[in-house]
């Protein structure tokens, strides 16, 4: 005796699941500005937590005031932005001093912009020699962000059912 297994394949919902599937993935903006705010919004909180996107903590301030660093005006984090389109999407910090706190600096001297700086607590000077900026990433992808962007990808994909 021979045991049989019969599939039945409804063909037309298939040809129609699959239709919708290549249409979805045919233009995947929509897809890439969900994930472009999925990562402006976990970029943006680092900026709370203090943490790299590799979880690593950022190096604290030279001050010992115990505040998280980037944090005093805001400016850096307000001005993330992500752009995106049919098969890209970038996030973008647009604020002048995002680069160097994203990659840190060497040390540099600092020129007054008239005669002399007043630096407070030592006074007047003709520069200002500064020890340089500890990297303190806030742009990268987290093991949390490429969970985010799984889900929305198959959320994406997947068509509603018919």
């Amino acid at each position: 005796m021979t045991d049989r297994i019969v599939i039945q394949v409804d063909d037309d919902k298939a040809q129609r699941w699959f239709g919708e599937l290549t249409q979805r993935s045919s233009d995947m903006s929509g897809l890439t500005a969900d994930i472009g705010e999925l990562l402006t919004e976990s970029t943006q909180e680092r900026f709370t937590t203090g943490l790299a996107p590799d979880d690593t903590p950022w190096k604290p301030l030279a001050d010992s005031s115990g505040r998280t660093p980037l944090r005093k005006t805001g400016t850096t984090r307000d001005q993330i932005a992500p752009t995106s389109g049919a098969a890209f999407v970038e996030i973008i910090a647009s604020a002048k001093q995002a680069r160097w706190h994203q990659e840190g600096t060497a040390p540099y001297v600092i020129k007054p912009k008239g005669k002399a700086l007043k630096i407070p607590g030592i006074g007047w000077r003709k520069y200002a020699k500064h020890p340089g900026l500890p990297a303190r990433r806030f742009i990268g992808l987290s093991r949390s962000d490429e969970e985010g962007i799984d889900r929305l990808a198959a959320e994406w994909l997947d068509p509603p059912a018919s």
